[in-house]
């Protein structure tokens, strides 16, 4: 557009398409290399260039941190997990809240603030859960030493990442005590979901004409997660 008779001003969006289309390329790519369905707990997604990396309401990758595969795939991940454990508390429970204050007990003196922790207190110890889901699946997917190698760069959750790898097995054994792990796949939330809809409630035998229910929003209360280190949850 012009201004004046000398000045010209245009916004040139190029880059910022090619950049998407290399991110979605990279997914594409990834997802066609490894089996990513068992770890896939949404199916929607977008790319947002220079946008901030979250999970909800959408699971949105920017275009930092997607330097290689590897690094779009921990990311990628990342914001998977906290859906994990969206779907496996719904949306008006936290399955991690029963341990939190477990994890408070363990890690007083968790720092709260990034480049060490995440944005705040409550996300620092949330991440603990939210990483360790990250690498476990990662590791799957490309082996123990890449999945390790990837949390090392100079993002954020520094503490977090340390933490983890450093008590491995006994942040492991607390989510198998809190049903976090197993981790279960998609398909088997969905049934999960539906067996606690054919599930009568307190014995109460089904109307022959169920009442319609509201529409269930899939925006959780709960605050949306973001790459905090990396873009922001």
């Amino acid at each position: 557009m012009a201004d004046g008779d000398d000045f010209q001003l245009f916004i040139d969006l190029d880059h910022a398409e090619r950049e998407a289309r290399r991110v979605a390329h990279l997914l594409r790519s990834l997802q066609k290399r490894h089996d990513l369905s068992r770890f896939e707990f949404t199916k929607l997604v977008r790319v947002q260039p220079a946008g901030a990396t979250h999970s909800h309401p959408i699971l949105t990758l920017g275009t930092r941190f997607a330097e290689t595969e590897d690094f779009l795939l921990s990311t990628y991940l990342h914001e998977q997990m906290h859906w994990y454990l969206w779907r496996l508390g719904g949306p008006d429970h936290d399955p991690v809240a029963p341990f939190f204050d477990e994890l408070v007990r363990r890690y007083p003196k968790a720092p709260t603030r990034l480049p060490e922790g995440a944005r705040s207190y409550e996300q620092t110890y949330l991440h603990l859960v939210v990483c360790w889901l990250e690498i476990a699946a990662a590791t799957e997917l490309i082996g123990r030493e890449r999945a390790s190698g990837i949390v090392h760069a100079p993002w954020g959750y520094r503490w977090v990442y340390r933490t983890v790898l450093d008590d491995w097995d006994e942040i492991g054994a607390l989510l198998e005590a809190h049903a976090i792990l197993p981790m279960r796949t998609p398909e088997e939330l969905d049934r999960e979901d539906r067996q606690r809809k054919r599930t009568p409630v307190n014995g109460e035998r089904k109307r022959k004409t169920p009442a319609k229910p509201p529409p269930r929003s899939r925006t959780s209360p709960r605050k949306a997660r973001g790459r905090d280190g990396r873009s922001g949850g």
